[in-house]
């Protein structure tokens, strides 16, 4: 049974808003400011367990964030894409091999894990509970990673792109047991929405 998809705990969110400058002397048609950026984000830590006829079960808990704290941001240098997204105790970052980029930026780019070290995607996540962040290099040490960045519009002239991404990283420390070597081990779950994100220059 399929436990997780992007848009199972995400929270619909819909954000327009259009801001003009004032007009030139020439009397020129207002230039639109960039619309403002608009996310959707949330996590979710699955765990299973065996059940007393030797089936499995799943049980789990997640938070789906309020747009309005969320939190992204985008640059792009020599080598990568960097795309960043935070809100609450959750911190996810992706880097975008620039070299796999398509001409015009869309597409959908698959995670790096140890099992495929040269898929487009490095990720990684940071968790923050009880005053202590647990990081996890998802793309350096997790043997098999599932999920992936897509692009879905990229404006070049403006700079600014919108997508969505999901991560699913199985048999990872529980993240809320900070500082316990034999915590139990889940599958976290990562999704998220952005869109007209504002790409800096590194």
């Amino acid at each position: 049974m399929k436990i997780f998809t992007r848009m199972l705990f995400l929270a619909a969110l819909t954000t327009a808003s259009a801001v003009f400058t004032g007009c030139s002397d020439k009397a020129e048609a207002p230039t639109p400011a960039d619309p403002d950026p608009a996310f959707r984000m949330g996590s979710y830590f699955d765990f299973t367990t065996i059940t007393p006829a030797g089936g499995t079960a799943h049980s789990g808990f997640g938070t789906t964030h309020s747009a309005l704290d969320i939190k992204g941001s985008a640059a792009i240098s020599t080598q990568v894409l960097a795309l960043d997204f935070t809100a609450g105790a959750d911190d996810a970052h992706f880097e975008v091999d620039r070299a796999r980029l398509s001409a015009d930026w869309l597409g959908t780019y698959a995670l790096r894990c140890r099992k495929r070290p040269t898929d487009p995607v490095f990720t990684s996540y940071v968790h923050s509970a009880n005053g202590v962040s647990s990081i996890y290099r998802f793309s350096d040490f997790a043997l098999d990673l599932t999920g992936d960045v897509t692009i879905t519009t990229y404006d070049a002239k403006r700079q600014l792109v919108s997508g969505h991404y999901e991560v699913r990283a199985p048999e990872q420390l529980d993240p809320t047991n900070t500082g316990i070597s034999n915590a139990p081990k889940c599958t976290i779950l990562l999704a998220g929405d952005f869109e007209n994100l504002k790409v800096k220059t590194q």
